[in-house]
């Protein structure tokens, strides 16, 4: 299927593009930066820059784990791949809810939610993220701004309350952090198809 000279997305150009609203994408030093506390989820990434990107970052060890690379090819594609945005769907927001995202029991009336968190530079992805999930039946709600006590930038949340959706949210969407639903017994046998 052609689209303006270009293939269909790829999944896991999808997923990149959604993990990488977490990452730092210097484009005057070509550079690709992305921090995080899990070794395992930054290898599951570099493999999918491998894929997405043909390149394959390295991961260093500092207080958190650091996956950097250096690639003028790789950044443009990237960007060309940002620039598609109309043709994101689940593997986008698995990308953006392994990299921004949470599950808790709301305080109030202890059901489960799913907020995904970013700043108002990444509120046009959470609407994104928000239109896919409500053409797959999921819905959810964007709430914000609020200003959080460390923020420099207002910052927005895209929620899915109660055990049903969440559950929806979880048969459907690829994430590699099966992990954050298993504490609230949300898992059940669900595998991954990245």
């Amino acid at each position: 299927m052609e689209m303006m000279g270009n293939s269909a997305m790829r999944e896991c150009e999808e997923y990149l593009i959604g993990a990488f609203q977490d990452a730092y994408v210097d484009e005057k030093r070509n550079e690709i930066q992305v921090y995080q506390k899990n070794l395992a989820w930054l290898e599951f990434v570099n493999s999918n820059m491998r894929k997405a990107l043909g390149v394959e970052g390295k991961v260093f060890k500092r207080d958190v784990y650091l996956l950097r690379k250096r690639s003028k090819p790789a950044v443009q594609k990237l960007l060309k791949l940002k620039a598609r945005k109309g043709e994101l769907d689940l593997n986008f927001v698995a990308g953006l809810f392994d990299s921004e995202g949470s599950v808790y029991l709301s305080t109030k009336s202890k059901i489960p939610v799913i907020d995904i968190t970013q700043s108002s530079k990444g509120l046009e992805c959470l609407k994104i993220a928000e239109k896919v999930l409500g053409k797959h039946g999921i819905s959810c709600k964007l709430n914000g701004p609020y200003m959080h006590k460390h923020a420099v930038l207002p910052q927005y949340h895209l929620r899915i309350y109660g055990i049903k959706k969440c559950k929806q949210f979880l048969g459907l969407v690829p994430i590699f952090y099966v992990d954050k639903f298993v504490r609230h017994h949300l898992s059940g046998d669900y595998n991954p198809i990245l």
